[in-house]
């Protein structure tokens, strides 16, 4: 049997132990705004439709919504928590970062 670890660290969660999911979601937004197209809108749909029946439907899926899966150890979880990306900056409130999202 595979034992369980921190997918961040790796130190081993034994059964019983502390440790957390942290699932994270991703998808495309819309902002309202259509650029200017130059053409025949309907060509251009017609167009952009031909090139999606030959890609990958997984890829593209992947390309509008992905969600993932991490198991943390406390003390990853409550850094991830605080900075997810490591970067220092600080977070957007739920409001200002979801202005577009239905």
């Amino acid at each position: 049997m595979e034992r369980l670890r921190c997918q961040n660290c790796g130190r081993e969660l034994p059964g019983g132990s502390l440790k957390y999911v942290v699932e994270i979601r991703s998808f495309a937004d819309f902002d309202g705004y259509l650029e200017d197209y130059e053409g025949d809108v309907e060509e251009g749909i017609n167009e952009l439709l031909s090139i999606m029946d030959e890609m990958d439907p997984e890829v593209l899926e992947e390309d509008v919504t992905s969600e993932y899966v991490y198991v943390l150890c406390k003390a990853c979880r409550d850094k991830f928590v605080e900075d997810p990306f490591q970067s220092g900056l600080s977070r957007l409130d739920r409001e200002s970062a979801k202005v577009t999202l239905h």
